[in-house]
């Protein structure tokens, strides 16, 4: 039994890839988020430690000076609360002040700050500063000159947050305006991309209905040419058998453009299954030689086959497969400025079979080789009309190969022929 394969609507994956987005979009500003958030964290870690080694280089630096460690013991032995401002002078107060302010500045904190001296339960207020919040205060313990007193110098920073906010502040707008502005042009991609879809599925329903409407007046003209073919032939006028034959073979050609508009339809349609069988690929070839027999000999054209492959037997839909050899005869025929030689070559190559068609056509420069099976894409060569065609061929030709689970690719240079390669999967002999 084969495997059976889930088959989603191109519609089913527009939407799975519009939602699969906008999860993403979503996860990146979360995560953005998230990592903004920890750098507020980091910040904030990192002005502590910078405040806290400021603090134990200040408290050594108070140890040393006599006049401070005195106004502190006088402090200590008064009402402190009361009488801070007697012992603490202005000299005082500013030494202290600066003393701390210097060694903040070496860690690049330059934010104003209020210090008090604490001793129990006890605050001596040597800065003014307004009530004091949880977790607003930096302290460092300093050895007192009365040994029964513990004193801790403590700094309090108002404008904290907002010095580590503007610290990130640039990083974490510029954060979010670029997700911001990633997110807007998301959606307008995807407007742009349904727009656009609007407009492709208008062309190729306008393509699909007018294919339609040419078969009506082929048909009638090749019906209305058997007619008059025939009565000439029994009128022996050979003037206008010559003429209806040239017509039925214009008519031919024409027919064979719209039907391969067809295929090109069938193809791309998300439902459309192909007839696979297994088959001899070399009869295929064949068919396909014997479906170009008109024009080849109207091109006076030559084909070699070398068919070197055991193992020939493929899982295809010969219908498909045998257009797919039909377009690569017809672009040798198309491209060529002498007479055609074609040859195709086969070789199995593992459990595989390659197929090699080689022209001596003008060639394919290189810079167009990944552009030629592009649909409606074709090789500019100056004049655009000298080459009749849509440029839909080699696209329907590598949507058919991929389908059954092969590969094309082209070798060539100008004015040297082209040699297009087709992998296949063979069906293994018992």
């Amino acid at each position: 039994m084969r495997p059976h394969k889930l088959r989603l609507s191109k519609r089913s994956q527009r939407l799975i890839l519009t939602i699969l987005a906008s999860a993403s979009m979503v996860g990146l500003l979360v995560i953005q988020v998230d990592w903004l958030m920890e750098s507020i964290k980091m910040q904030e870690a990192i002005f502590a430690k910078g405040v806290n080694m400021a603090l134990q280089q200040t408290v050594l630096n108070m140890a040393k000076d006599e006049e401070l460690n005195t106004a502190i013991q006088n402090s200590i032995e008064k009402d402190s609360l009361i009488n801070s401002q007697e012992v603490f002078t202005q000299n005082i107060i500013s030494r202290l002040d600066s003393t701390v302010q210097k060694e903040l500045e070496l860690y690049h904190i330059n934010l104003d700050f209020h210090f008090l001296l604490i001793n129990g339960e006890d605050t001596l207020s040597v800065k003014p500063t307004s009530k004091v919040k949880n977790g607003e205060l930096f302290h460092q313990s300093f050895n007192s000159p009365d040994p029964n007193a513990s004193i801790d110098l403590a700094i309090r920073f108002p404008g904290r947050r907002a010095f580590i906010a503007r610290r990130i502040g640039i990083m974490f707008a510029t954060s979010i305006l670029l997700i911001l502005f990633t997110i807007a042009s998301l959606f307008m991609i995807l407007a742009y991309y349904r727009k656009e879809r609007t407009f492709a599925q208008q062309v190729k329903d306008m393509i699909g209905n007018l294919t339609h409407e040419f078969m009506t007046p082929i048909s009638s003209i090749s019906l209305a040419g058997n007619m008059i073919l025939n009565r000439s032939q029994k009128s022996g006028d050979q003037t206008t058998v010559n003429l209806v034959t040239a017509i039925k073979e214009e008519n031919k050609k024409l027919q064979g453009q719209v039907d391969r508009l067809l295929q090109l339809a069938a193809v791309e349609n998300s439902g459309f299954d192909y007839n696979k069988a297994p088959v001899d690929i070399h009869l295929i070839i064949d068919d396909a030689i014997q479906a170009m027999t008109f024009q080849l000999n109207q091109n006076e054209a030559e084909v070699k086959c070398n068919f070197q492959a055991p193992a020939s037997v493929v899982l295809a839909d010969s219908l498909h497969l045998n257009d797919v050899f039909i377009n690569l005869l017809s672009n040798s025929l198309k491209y060529s400025v002498e007479k055609p030689i074609i040859r195709i070559e086969t070789k199995n190559l593992d459990q595989k079979i390659e197929i090699t068609v080689t022209d001596n056509g003008i060639g394919i420069p290189p810079r167009e080789f990944k552009r030629i099976f592009e649909k409606y894409y074709r090789i500019s060569t100056g004049d655009m009309h000298t080459t009749k065609g849509f440029g839909i061929g080699l696209y329907y030709v590598k949507t058919v190969i991929k389908a059954h689970q092969g590969s094309i690719k082209v070798q060539s240079e100008n004015q040297k022929g082209s040699n297009f390669i087709i992998v296949l999967p063979v069906i293994k002999q018992n």
